[in-house]
């Protein structure tokens, strides 16, 4: 049986989504998506590429680009599932965003953006923000402008059930006050009104913060990064699979240049958005800057071969280099490959820049930079070699 059906209308997009006998799933999506205003009308004209009915074996969606459809078990689900799509046609269709995997709270009028993984606790931070007075621009996606600035989604933050019996009871009751759409899996929870940024509305990136959380007690601490570690994360966590490596770092090269990078160490959310608030307001302070880490080689270790320390070597073709603070990142054009070279490495590259060197001239020259035991100094280049070698990113220098 499919009747009351419904087209519905996202404002400045030109596709729309087909509610079939399902007013249910239309108030969960109007719920998750309380930062757009969505538009109805009586379904008409062909069925849409994206539609969603009931029938009396449950709850439907139809799969976009294919003649399949697949079962829903709630109208929370329904509501996860089309906010998925229809947030990555958002995305398509402004094809100066680049999305990114992130969450993201507007402090003090900046933001400060949780560029992390699935399961990394960035909703539950994020709704920790929302439960201290913040406002939300995204829990999971935020859009990326060519300026840097951040475009919110419109997009309520929304949790994995059971919720851990570790959060505080301060943040368990402002979940149950503002309970969304739920089933026995998630819960969207809709922040106080004007807590949640509307789709389309745009604020300057502040700062990134990655996150480590732990389950044991501690208290809630901020600590400088490099800005390395900000653009790698950057570069992992974003949807723009299609867009070349040297096009990606043309767009977070020059927000990593501005804006500070931190990790957040936190067991209490509230606590740790609290604290992390008052770091980015001026009112605390963060750590010092942990040491970035050194030239990541191949996987396995083992397979690489030692380097003859009286080679002369230089840098291989078709390498484009990018600088970032004492750091450099390297891309191999034809691969596509992402390294990262920290101070050590950055030097030896343009040491090599300059004429094709010897381990052992490195060495020297290195050990007299760092004021270091020469032969110590000899074998980290040496190990540092092999792995640039190993990488494809050196070679040995053709005979003059």
């Amino acid at each position: 049986m499919r009747h009351l059906a419904v087209d519905v209308m996202l404002p400045g997009l030109d596709f729309c989504l087909r509610v079939y006998n399902a007013p249910d799933v239309l108030e969960a999506l109007t719920l998750a998506l309380s930062g757009w205003s969505l538009m109805t009308r009586p379904a008409d004209g062909p069925a849409p590429e994206l539609y969603v009915y009931r029938d009396a074996d449950g709850l439907w969606q139809s799969d976009p680009g294919t003649d399949e459809e697949f079962r829903l078990p709630s109208p929370a689900s329904a509501a996860c599932s089309l906010a998925a799509d229809l947030l990555s046609r958002r995305l398509e269709h402004d094809a100066e965003l680049i999305g990114l995997h992130c969450g993201s709270v507007e402090i003090n009028g900046r933001l400060a953006l949780f560029p992390q993984g699935s399961r990394a606790g960035k909703s539950t931070l994020s709704t920790a923000f929302a439960a201290a007075g913040y406002r939300i621009f995204g829990d999971d996606v935020l859009g990326l402008t060519p300026d840097g600035e951040g475009v919110a989604m419109g997009v309520a933050p929304r949790l994995r059930l059971p919720l851990p019996a570790s959060l505080p009871a301060e943040l368990t009751r402002y979940i149950g006050r503002h309970a969304g759409p739920s089933d026995d899996r998630y819960r969207y929870v809709l922040p106080f009104e004007g807590g949640l940024a509307q789709s389309g509305e745009t604020c300057p990136v502040g700062a990134l913060v990655l996150l480590e959380r732990s389950d044991t007690p501690v208290r809630p601490e901020a600590v400088k990064l490099s800005p390395g570690d900000g653009l790698l994360q950057l570069l992992c966590q974003n949807f723009a699979r299609e867009t070349l490596p040297q096009a990606l770092m043309a767009r977070f090269l020059p927000l990593m240049e501005r804006v500070p990078c931190l990790l957040l160490r936190y067991s209490d959310p509230l606590a740790g958005a609290r604290h992390l608030a008052s770091v980015l307001e001026g009112e605390g302070d963060a750590g010092a800057i942990e040491p970035a880490p050194t030239f990541a080689p191949p996987e396995d270790n083992a397979r690489l071969l030692p380097v003859e320390r009286t080679t002369l070597w230089q840098p291989s073709a078709g390498v484009d280099t990018y600088p970032l603070g004492d750091e450099l990142f390297l891309i191999q054009l034809s691969a596509g490959v992402i390294h990262r070279l920290n101070l050590t490495g950055r030097l030896v590259w343009q040491l090599l820049g300059e004429e094709p060197l010897a381990v052992d001239e490195l060495g020297a020259l290195l050990a007299e930079h760092f004021c270091r035991p020469e032969a110590e100094v000899g074998d980290d280049v040496a190990a540092l070699m092999a792995a640039l070698h190993g990488a494809g990113l050196v070679e040995p220098a053709e005979a003059g």
